[in-house]
């Protein structure tokens, strides 16, 4: 039963995270994604072009806003979640395995959904762009340019890290379900 309880946990945290990221950045991208409207000299000023992080991102380069939303929003949203779970008296039934979690298995959890976050944010992006209505057939047939690492199967491409980085957010989730 806890086992359930933590991935109901883990996909509600994705779903509703990702979801209201991907709508705030529909809002302030509008169909220029990538930062493509914030200020090139601000929030969308390039970080790391060329380097061994954004190719491990699979990006020609990351922005202000990315690594400030990614390094620090979503895991203060993730933080602050736990807190209110540990520290407002939810019993252990209510939050399930979390509540009983050893730091590490926490930790491996929050892992797990802030790498899934990354996938589902972004195909979310796509999927509800109402400013950029092409943007799913765009995406599926290879052709965001911020994207730099593709897979095709069959007749769609799909950025290469929409395959491996849910292998290793379900690692993490499994992962963080074993550990004491």
């Amino acid at each position: 039963m806890q086992t359930w309880i933590a991935v109901l946990i883990w996909m509600t945290d994705v779903v509703v995270i990702s979801l209201g990221l991907a709508v705030f950045e529909i809002l302030i991208e509008r169909q220029h994604g990538w930062g493509g409207r914030l200020n090139p000299s601000g929030w969308g000023r390039r970080l790391f072009a060329g380097t061994f992080v954004a190719e491990i991102c699979e990006k020609s380069y990351l922005t202000v806003y990315h690594v400030f939303m990614f390094a620090f929003v979503v895991p203060g949203i993730l933080y602050v979640q736990v807190w209110m779970f540990t520290h407002l008296g939810f019993s252990r039934p209510a939050y399930g395995y979390l509540s009983g979690a050893s730091r590490s298995g926490l930790f491996l959890f929050l892992v797990s959904v802030w790498f899934s976050i990354l996938v589902v944010e972004d195909a979310l992006w796509f999927a509800l762009n109402w400013y950029y209505p092409k943007s799913w057939e765009d995406l599926l047939q290879g052709r965001i340019w911020w994207h730099t690492r593709w897979i095709t199967i069959g007749n769609i491409k799909l950025p290469r890290f929409y395959l491996t980085t849910p292998v290793v957010a379900v690692a993490f989730l499994i992962l963080s379900l074993h550990v004491g």
